[in-house]
């Protein structure tokens, strides 16, 4: 989904050095608009920390499942 910025929205961008904040007023929750490149980036970077977590959780429960089975 691609929402186009109003002109007033777009000066609002370009008038502040850092990425703006938007509020839904139904809900208030915030938001910061980044460029897609930065968010696709930001992305990449969260799912392979996600996915070495989850390599480290099982390399773990395989080290102690052999500690168990150790003599």
């Amino acid at each position: 989904m691609t929402i186009e910025l109003t002109e007033e929205q777009q000066q609002a961008i370009d008038a502040h050095g850092e990425p703006p904040r938007v509020v839904d007023p139904r809900t208030k929750a915030q938001y910061v608009l980044i460029p897609a490149e930065d968010y696709e980036a930001v992305r990449e970077a969260l799912e392979e920390e996600r996915r070495q977590k989850a390599i480290r959780r099982v390399a773990l429960r395989n080290a102690v499942g052999r500690m168990e089975e150790a003599p």
